[in-house]
Formats: structure tokens, C-alpha cells, sequence
């Protein structure tokens, strides 16, 4: 049930005195027009559900509010601004909470449990790409692993960051299409993101591509669900250009942008997003790149971390083989071998080549890389040698092999 009361939306505008919110002991719907600074746009009203309290943003007015309740949930409204970026920080000290964000017709947009006691730390909840003049609640619940009853109250800042250029929540991410655009964002505080959404085709593998001011970032590929196809950060290593790839499995994806630079720096990113068309090889036995007996050599692409080619070789049975790797740059590729129904295998040693006796007319054959997380992924480019060793062991060591 809606409130009767209406508020002119110029009263929630950040300045540099802020108005106060109303405050937990106070009804949104009996002084939210009393504001006499309500600005210039004072003919357009919006209604706050009942129930809830009116959050005006403030950089420094904490807000401790008890807990009514275990299961009693504490409500919240403000009114965004288009363009605008907002965090509501919860303190440390704070209380186990479930906390979630809906837009004005009460769709979900934010959701989770960032601590299940009483925190350590503060935690930022980042919201921007929001409709302007709409109404957004906030609905926090108590929860805890730790106690049965509350033993902290929830205590918390609202702030109006300034503008973001981007969204940061999946509902507001940005459109973007690959190939087609070069992206421009800024970091306009610590810890803020930029998602951008894109389509993708399955079985494509995609490129993000990214150049920082600074040397502090994250960059990763999510989908809508929050799991992560390919992450980068500068943990390792400090550089300023950043890349990674994924396969994806069709869909809408998100691109997450994190320049982690200090306030000091205004200048932007860009960002790069390639399709980069379809795994030049399979992945799986089933899937597996046929090569004719006699084959030589193949070319081909470890496309993004963790990606792994199988081949189906042509052989005759009790001949050994060898199968030797040599890839570009400075990746490593490891090439293990197995007979049909069989694991993956590889000898200790050098595994850029495997050694392996026939016994059926054909043999599998994976390349992959090593599993470093690079800063900056490129794809390798690789080749795949075939040696045909005859019937006699060549290192007298697989003799009793299979």
C-alpha cells in the first residue's frame, strides 16, 4: 500500500548541505514535502511507499538504526537522479544483514549477504545507471551464522558519488556490440565497476581488450549469474594494458570494468571487445579435429586461458609415435595423448611432447596451456608435430605400453 503524501523531487538533490534524511523514527509520508529548499523542479512528485524511510544522500551522516525484530524487515526509499552513482555504505560494526534494491515497479536490481555477523569492515553497496525521478527501496534484513537474536544495530551512510558513466548493476549495464565500438569509461571513485552487456554467439570466443591510466584495475567476463568466464587484476604484475578471451555459450554476457585508480587521475580507459569467430578445434574426444594417417603437422590456437584442442589422429596399430608442441611468445603448451576410451596421459619431464605406442587405428591427442593467469592475454599461435617412430621403442621405455 502506497503513501498519500507527495515530495517535490528537487528536495533529494546532493549538495553541498544536504538535506537530512528523515531518519528512522520518522514516517516518509508525513513531512516529505516540508523541505523548503525543495528546488526548481517542484511540480514533479513521486509517492514513497508506506512503510519506508527517505533517504537523502549525505557524505557524513551515519545512520545507526536497531533492528525491530528477527524477522522484522527494515525498509528504505530515495529517489535517484539520472546519471548519478550511489553507495550505501554499511559500517563496520554492523550487524549480519540480507540486503536487497528494487526500481519503482519492484524489480530486483541489487541482492546479497555480504557478512553473516558483525563486520570488520565497511562494505559498499554500488548502485548507478538508475531511472531518474524514480523511486528505488531498500529492504534489509537481520542475519546471522554467529547469535539468535541481534547484537548490533545496522549502521550505514548514504552518498551520491557524483556521475557515472556507466551502470554497475546487470540491470543497467550498458549495450555494447562488438567489433562495432570502442568503449570510453571512467573510474570516477575506488571500487566503483562498469558492466556493458553483449550478445554472444555460442561457440564464439570473445576479446577484451583494455588500456588503463593507472596500473590498478580488474577486468573480468560475467555472466548474469555473477560467474566468471575470464578475470584478470594487476596483482602480479603493474600494467597499464590490460586483455582476456573466452568461449562463450551463447547469450548475453557482461563486460566488468574496474579502474581502481585514486581520485587524482580524470583520465579514461578504453576498452576493446572483439568476436573473434568460432574454436578453431574442439575440446573433447567427441569433438575432436580428425587428421588423416600420415599426417605431418597441424596449426593452430590455444584462443583463451584454459582452452584445450583435441585431436584424432590416424595411426597404425603397434607403431610409436611422437607428438611434439612449439607455440609462439612466451606461453608453454602441454600435449598429452590417450586411446580411445582412455584418460589423458602425459610423462614426466618435458611435456611440450608426448610419446605413445598404437594399438587401435586411431589416437587422441590434447594441447593445452599452462595454467598461468596472464595480465595480458594473446592468443598462441601453435604447431603440432607428427612423428611416425616405426615398430621398434624408440627409448626402450614403452615397451610394455598399451
Amino acid at each position: 500500500m502506497l503513501g498519500a503524501c507527495l515530495f517535490a523531487l528537487g528536495a533529494c538533490d546532493s549538495n553541498s548541505n544536504p538535506t537530512p534524511d528523515a531518519g528512522p523514527g520518522v514516517d516518509a509520508g508525513t513531512d516529505a514535502g516540508s523541505d523548503p529548499d525543495a528546488g526548481t523542479d517542484a511540480g514533479s512528485t513521486v509517492v514513497i511507499p508506506e512503510g519506508h524511510t527517505l533517504l537523502t544522500p549525505s557524505a557524513t551522516e551515519v545512520h545507526s538504526v536497531p533492528w525491530e525484530g528477527v524477522e522484522a524487515p527494515l525498509r528504505f526509499a530515495f529517489v535517484a537522479q539520472a546519471g548519478r552513482h550511489y553507495d550505501l555504505i554499511v559500517e563496520a560494526g554492523s550487524d549480519g544483514y540480507i540486503l536487497e534494491m528494487r526500481d519503482g515497479a519492484g524489480k530486483s536490481l541489487d541482492y546479497g549477504i555480504p557478512n553473516q555477523g558483525v563486520s570488520y569492515t565497511p562494505h559498499a553497496w554500488h548502485w548507478s545507471g538508475l531511472t531518474g525521478g524514480s523511486v528505488h527501496t531498500v529492504e534489509v534484513l537481520w542475519f546471522s551464522m554467529y547469535s539468535e537474536v541481534p547484537v548490533a544495530p545496522f549502521s550505514f551512510r548514504f552518498v551520491d558519488m557524483g556521475p557515472d558513466d556507466h551502470g554497475d548493476l546487470f540491470a543497467t549495464a550498458t549495450p555494447w556490440t562488438p567489433l562495432e565500438q570502442v568503449l570510453v569509461g571512467s573510474g570516477e571513485h575506488w571500487g566503483e565497476r562498469d558492466l556493458l552487456s553483449f550478445q554472444t554467439v555460442a561457440g564464439n570466443v570473445y576479446a577484451l581488450d583494455c588500456v588503463f591510466p593507472t596500473p590498478y584495475w580488474e577486468l573480468s567476463i560475467l555472466n548474469a549469474r555473477g560467474q566468471r568466464y575470464g578475470i584478470t587484476d594487476n596483482a602480479t604484475f603493474e600494467e597499464t594494458h590490460a586483455a582476456t578471451a573466452f568461449k562463450a555459450p551463447g547469450g548475453v554476457f557482461y563486460a566488468s570494468i574496474k579502474d581502481q585508480k585514486d581520485n587524482s587521475s580524470t583520465q579514461p580507459y578504453t576498452c576493446g571487445l572483439k568476436d573473434m569467430g568460432a574454436e578453431d578445434h574442439g575440446n573433447t574426444v567427441e569433438t575432436a579435429t580428425a587428421l588423416a594417417m600420415g599426417t605431418a603437422s597441424v596449426q593452430a590456437k590455444i584462443e583463451m586461458l584454459g582452452d584445450t584442442d583435441v585431436f584424432s589422429l590416424g595411426v597404425l596399430a603397434g607403431h610409436y609415435y611422437r607428438v611434439t608442441c612449439t607455440i609462439d611468445g612466451k606461453k608453454q603448451c602441454e600435449v598429452r595423448n590417450a586411446v580411445p576410451g582412455g584418460e589423458f596421459t602425459s610423462a614426466p619431464g618435458d611435456r611440450t611432447r608426448t610419446t605413445f605406442r598404437a594399438s587401435q587405428a586411431t589416437h587422441f591427442v590434447s594441447v593445452t596451456s599452462a595454467p598461468i593467469v596472464p595480465t595480458l592475454w594473446v592468443e598462441g599461435h601453435y604447431t603440432l608435430q607428427f612423428e611416425d617412430l616405426g615398430v621398434v621403442d624408440p627409448g626402450g621405455t614403452l615397451a610394455t605400453a598399451p
